[in-house]
């Protein structure tokens, strides 16, 4: 089917021009590579309900924006290396870029389809991704960011004893301390601690109770950041009593295998 055929098939689906200027513009010569990549959504006319939404300026405004993003993507890949996208693939990213406007997730749908329209990364593209991202925050995203240039993260527990009463007993003065808000600039910093609960719930991290030896120089600026926090609590105590009331327990988060593959194809570069 011609470039043109393809324009007026998708323009008959709907009625607004905003459709036909958005199909022409995606075959335009400049994005002949988008048009390959998504020839099976063109062809099959399975976008029906799309133009609906596109009557809405602000959300044609966030799928024109995105749509641009994934074609600067495609800039990178070589022409012989495009791969037709699967629609359980591009239809529900495309549906996507109708509506999230955030950076940081839009961006992570825009590599998973970029990822998918590749020959060579196609093998990471998995449909799943779809729902995690769904599921994620900006800040998580930011945090999968990291993890992308970094192997662990390094996590601190400063236990509480009761000492002298009851010394089997503590408190967590300080739970799993990061530092991340001291690298990343986080929209909410203080729910770090549940960030990382999710991801992990959602199969991309794990928390071991060990850690990589090139993580103590990390852990000695993590200790001097809480310093503070730490002397406020065990002031009380002199230092005979401050080695059994206070216990640190050090451990990171580290990319699953799973983790791995959806930084590959939503997240790095």
């Amino acid at each position: 089917m011609s470039d043109e055929s393809n324009v007026n098939a998708l323009i008959n689906l709907g009625q607004g021009k905003v459709v036909q200027k958005v199909y022409e513009d995606l075959l335009s010569e400049p994005s002949k590579k988008a048009g390959q990549a998504l020839s099976t959504i063109v062809n099959i006319g399975n976008t029906a309900l799309w133009p609906v939404k596109w009557f809405n300026e602000r959300t044609r405004l966030y799928f024109e924006n995105n749509l641009e993003k994934y074609e600067k993507k495609l800039e990178e890949i070589p022409e012989e290396e495009i791969s037709e996208v699967p629609t359980e693939i591009s239809n529900p990213i495309l549906d996507r870029f109708s509506y999230v406007s955030n950076e940081e997730l839009s961006d992570a749908f825009v590599k998973l389809l970029a990822s998918a329209s590749s020959t060579k990364n196609a093998k990471d593209a998995h449909p799943g991704f779809i729902q995690i991202i769904d599921r994620i925050s900006p800040d998580e995203a930011k945090i999968l960011k990291y993890l992308s240039n970094n192997s662990a993260i390094p996590i601190v527990d400063i236990k509480h004893h009761n000492v002298p009463e009851k010394p089997s007993q503590y408190q967590l003065a300080i739970k799993e301390e990061t530092g991340l808000n001291q690298k990343l600039d986080l929209n909410f910093p203080e729910n770090i601690v549940t960030y990382l609960n999710n991801l992990e719930s959602l199969g991309l991290i794990a928390k071991r109770s060990y850690y990589l030896t090139y993580l103590e120089s990390e852990f000695d600026e993590i200790m001097k950041n809480i310093e503070p926090i730490i002397k406020s609590v065990f002031e009380k105590y002199d230092d005979n009593e401050l080695k059994k009331a206070k216990k640190e327990d050090k451990g990171m988060y580290e990319k699953t295998n799973f983790g791995n593959m959806f930084i590959r194809a939503c997240i790095q570069g």
